[in-house]
């Protein structure tokens, strides 16, 4: 199924669980009533900072509203190619889901993080025990707790609570990473 499609069915599955109007989690996103209309139709691209805000309001992790979740599998190996899975755009950076893993008490979430050279990003705060774990491939990003942000280069690798703002700015380089999400179940 195209990414922008399963993306609108996800959005408007989590909503209808929740019993929350169209209206009622547009206004609580700060979107459109119409923007969300058109995103669960699979008519529209949403961006980076929409899902977020989005996942957010519905109380899920962004992997959630990404892909359809994987069946279980019984050993064997998953390879993962390039640009194999759905990939969101902001305004400075570029994710795309690699896997996610749930084992009842805690949910994985690995990103391929991309953030263009001279941007910031400031994430707004997530939901409690929401931990972000980034190892650095290339370039050089400040990442951290907006309050006290932390220079990586590559092979750096830092771990930080996401319930506080916290920021990935790329201050002269592109810069790519991998990005692990961490949600109690």
């Amino acid at each position: 199924m195209e990414p922008v499609k399963l993306v609108g069915e996800n959005l408007r599955a989590a909503r209808t669980r929740r019993g929350l109007s169209l209206s009622e989690v547009a206004r609580q996103a700060g979107i459109g009533k119409g923007t969300l209309s058109e995103l669960e139709a699979g008519n529209r691209n949403p961006t980076l900072e929409t899902l977020y805000a989005l996942a957010t309001v519905l109380g899920l992790p962004l992997g959630r509203l990404l892909a359809a979740e994987p069946e279980p599998r019984d050993g064997g190996a998953l390879h993962v190619h390039r640009s194999a899975g759905p990939e969101i755009s902001g305004h400075a950076a570029d994710v795309e889901l690699l896997d996610s893993v749930d084992d009842g008490r805690t949910r994985l979430e690995i990103y391929r993080l991309h953030v263009r050279a001279g941007t910031r990003y400031t994430s707004p705060a997530h939901h409690p025990r929401v931990i972000e774990q980034l190892h650095v491939h290339t370039g050089t990003l400040v990442a951290g707790p907006e309050s006290d942000p932390q220079t990586l280069g590559p092979g750096d690798y830092i771990r930080f609570d996401a319930t506080v703002p916290h920021v990935y700015e790329a201050p002269d380089d592109a810069t790519t990473a991998t990005l692990v999400m961490r949600y109690p179940a």
